[in-house]
């Protein structure tokens, strides 16, 4: 996956990244500690969480569950574009909402070298800080640069839900994610047929491989014709990496049994 720098925005070595030893902030995230810390590192985000992010007052932090955020990193498409002499602004969206995201500009040179490869309908990565003005929320960006290799998309929106999942409830996550869960059980979303007991769905796909079909199981019972966002099928899917989870949908998605609809981020099963 492609990062600025050559550094991982996500996960860093020993002595740093978002999510570290169970805990979104390391050791500076221990009761006691005194003032919690601000973020130090880049925090992936979706529109929508951008959209939800909490402000106290009007000098205050932004906060997203819970914890401050300061630069951020998201993912999603250009879908309108504006430009005048000292800025451009796009509207980006994710699946999950839009926004728009504002670059400073400062001479005609800074503008061929900061937006090179920005294209309408095109995933960019961007890079920045959650801003107000005039009452209205955006992300005031410091790089944008577009996004060549889609299994980025994924993963991000992967990596801005695992994070978010830590932080909201890290022994509770740590436990799914180490397999704790021993049955098929997908929380709200469990796979029934019309008896209740799912196994008209369960033995359709039961020569795929545990995680396979654990995916196609929950996407199947989706009628609807926009499909499933990816995100909603990670969050039913207990007992495995987030990593491990997109893999296995972009391997469907290669073998034909899941195909996208409205976006690249909504998948429906073959039938």
């Amino acid at each position: 996956m492609s990062n600025y720098d050559g550094q991982n925005p996500y996960y860093g070595g020993e002595g740093g990244g978002f999510v570290q030893n169970g805990s979104p902030f390391g050791s500076q995230g221990s009761p006691g500690g005194g003032k919690k810390p601000r973020a130090q590192t880049i925090r992936p985000v979706t529109v929508k969480q951008v959209l939800d992010a909490v402000q106290t007052h009007g000098d205050a932090d932004f906060l997203i569950d819970g914890q401050e955020v300061g630069v951020i990193l998201m993912i999603g498409s250009v879908h309108n574009e504006s430009r005048s002499a000292t800025n451009v602004s796009y509207e980006i969206g994710d699946g999950t909402g839009h926004i728009d995201v504002r670059l400073w500009l400062d001479s005609a040179d800074d503008e061929a070298g900061k937006l090179e490869g920005v294209k309408m309908d095109h995933y960019v990565s961007i890079m920045g800080t959650i801003k107000t003005f005039g009452g209205k929320r955006h992300v005031s960006a410091t790089h944008i640069r577009p996004i060549t290799d889609h299994n980025e998309v994924y993963n991000h929106l992967l990596k801005s839900l695992y994070v978010s999942l830590v932080l909201r409830n890290p022994s509770g996550l740590a436990g799914a994610i180490n397999g704790a869960g021993t049955h098929d059980d997908y929380s709200a979303g469990n796979v029934q047929n019309g008896n209740g007991n799912g196994n008209g769905l369960e033995s359709a796909f039961a020569a795929l491989p545990p995680l396979q079909r654990k995916i196609m199981e929950i996407v199947a019972a989706e009628d609807g014709d926009d499909g499933m966002h990816v995100s909603t099928v990670s969050r039913q899917v207990t007992g495995f990496k987030t990593e491990d989870v997109m893999d296995a949908i972009e391997g469907l998605m290669s073998e034909g049994m899941l195909y996208s609809t409205i976006d690249d981020l909504h998948v429906k099963a073959m039938g």
